[in-house]
């Protein structure tokens, strides 16, 4: 399969400079290289946490492992004195068994205030189904289900071992319940014998384990306790919790491990403190760098979109200089032809007649002055370019005196096309400006109007105060400016497609000049539709509030 080479304004720009190609790889380099990076820490990071989570796994073992022997330990220590008196004595009354029973009880060697005052005590002959509860206030609906659960609860073969009962499932409050099946000798058959306890007895026990024993070896965890690096639990499989260690805080490092089905299916939950990770696992466990290779990626392609902007930018600047080059080309060969013309003929001798020899110093003089009007607008606008920011050398000005320089400068222009000039002025207005601007203003705007009119049209120029300002207006019968386009042919170089495809000509400045003057005398310009047709170009300047005609000499405002 083919790649097809990248198509519109990104291949124009790959192709015209190799910087965008340059910018393309680089973007793809830095991403490629980021990705990379977050790959490696990323991997580095599941490497630590599989190894905390095995050193989880060895603590949740491990507890497990010891749970399941001490609590074989403390049956034997309750129930192996009851075989001994059954096979002595019998069937013992429902008193006597919970004397013998408490009292094996309480000498469990532990700390356990809970574990040595059982709820109830009980004994049940499995083959017959009676069962003796002590005290015989406890709960009646337990006699048969307690069998039930000696005989369903535990494995086959399993004659000992500990279930639990959540709320609701045998009594109000959860409990634990120790039970031994003793055979019987003669005619006794098969005799449970059990303990019920609150869920606080088995925290004891598992407390006292897990703090006298260490969890982790020793080369793993150093001298730290349990406490400082991990955090325990032992709940049922129905979700009851009977033991969690003192310091509580939430980890994904964790494993869990079972005490299997003798032991009611406890599960030992082991989690690795996260600030530990460091006393574990040479370097700790690294952070994320997610969000760091994404600002830096984020950073990078926001340089890039800057720099392929850019380009776009450029390439568009080019192509407007290219077309500026063009249209001032195209401005310059027109009236140059025109001279070297009539120059031509005159220096042949075939301008035999004055009415000649004069038509052709009028052309030459007109289009001499169409030169210098180019020439000047180029220049103008360099300047400003250059000089941007600067003040003009400003003087109180008669707007409508300042503007009849422009007018006159224009006539042989309109003369030329057969155009009119209807000036429609309020007398009195005054600015404060730079003669040279004002004039290069009303020249312009003129001249925009004689390009894009129709030969014989008439432009009128009207000259208004509007609220304490001085509009210039510009109305031509030309095709006017489309609604989308008004703040752009305000830019430089900027011309309308229209004009361009109709070769029109023109440099694409004289507007901007105009704005540009504009905003250095703290005005503005902007262009209006006219009705039935036309452009109306508008150039508002700031008012002066004096009289000129009563103050004659006034001075030069700098």
């Amino acid at each position: 399969m083919s790649v097809q080479p990248p198509r519109g304004p990104l291949r124009r720009i790959l192709v015209a400079n190799p910087l965008g190609l340059l910018l393309g790889v680089t973007l793809v380099l830095a991403t490629w290289l980021g990705y990379q990076a977050l790959d490696a820490a990323t991997s580095q990071r599941r490497a630590a946490e599989a190894v905390l989570r095995d050193y989880a796994l060895i603590s949740a073992t491990e507890l497990a492992r010891v749970a399941r022997g001490n609590l074989d330990d403390v049956l034997d220590e309750v129930f192996d004195p009851l075989s001994s008196r059954r096979r002595e004595r019998g069937l013992s009354s429902p008193e006597v068994l919970e004397r013998e029973m408490v009292e094996a009880m309480r000498e469990e060697r532990c700390p356990c205030p809970s574990f040595r005052s059982p709820l109830a005590v009980f004994r049940a002959d499995l083959a017959s189904g009676e069962v003796l509860v002590s005290p015989d206030t406890f709960p009646e609906e337990l006699d048969r289900r307690l069998v039930e659960r000696i005989l369903s609860g535990r494995p086959d073969g399993e004659r000992s071992g500990v279930l639990t009962a959540a709320p609701g499932e045998l009594l109000r409050s959860a409990v634990v319940m120790g039970y031994r099946v003793l055979e019987g000798s003669g005619e006794a058959g098969e005799t449970g014998y059990g303990f019920l306890v609150s869920p606080a007895a088995l925290d004891e026990l598992l407390r006292e384990w897990y703090e006298e024993r260490r969890l982790l070896p020793r080369a793993i965890a150093g001298d730290q306790p349990n406490d400082s690096l991990l955090y325990v639990t032992v709940r049922a499989r129905g979700g009851e919790t009977f033991f969690a260690s003192a310091i509580e805080y939430p980890s994904s490092l964790g494993a869990t491990a079972s005490l299997g089905e003798q032991f009611g299916d406890l599960e030992v939950t082991a989690a690795i403190r996260p600030d530990a990770a460091s006393q574990l696992v040479i370097g700790g466990l690294p952070a994320s760098r997610l969000p760091l290779l994404t600002l830096l990626l984020v950073l990078t392609l926001g340089v890039g979109v800057a720099a392929f902007v850019q380009l776009r930018r450029e390439q568009t600047f080019q192509r407007l200089r290219d077309d500026f080059v063009s249209g001032v080309s195209h401005e310059l060969r027109t009236p140059l032809a025109q001279i070297r013309m009539f120059a031509e003929l005159q220096e042949d001798g075939k301008l035999t007649s004055e009415e000649d020899r004069r038509r052709a110093v009028m052309v030459v003089h007109r289009e001499a002055r169409r030169l210098t009007h180019l020439v000047e607008n180029i220049l103008q606008f360099s300047r400003l370019r250059r000089t941007a920011g600067q003040r003009m050398p400003r003087e109180a000005l008669d707007m409508v005196e300042a503007l009849r320089e422009g007018m006159d400068a224009v006539a042989p222009l309109l003369e030329d096309r057969g155009m009119r000039l209807e000036l429609s002025a309020q007398p009195g207005l005054a600015v404060v400006a730079n003669r040279e601007a004002l004039t290069r203003i009303m020249v312009n705007l003129l001249d925009n109007a004689v390009k894009y009119g129709p030969a014989g049209q008439t432009i009128r120029v009207g000259v208004e105060r509007v609220n304490g300002s001085v509009q210039l207006s510009v109305a031509d019968q030309g095709p006017g400016v489309p609604s989308a386009e008004r703040g752009a042919v305000w830019k430089p170089y900027r011309r309308l497609e229209r004009d361009v495809k109709a070769h029109v000509p023109g440099t694409g400045i004289g507007l901007s000049v105009v704005s540009e003057l504009a905003r250095l005398h703290a005005g503005r310009a902007w262009v209006e539709g006219e009705e039935g047709g036309g452009a109306r170009f508008v150039v508002e300047l700031p008012l002066l509030d004096v009289d000129l005609e009563d103050d004659p000499e006034a001075e030069a405002v700098r």
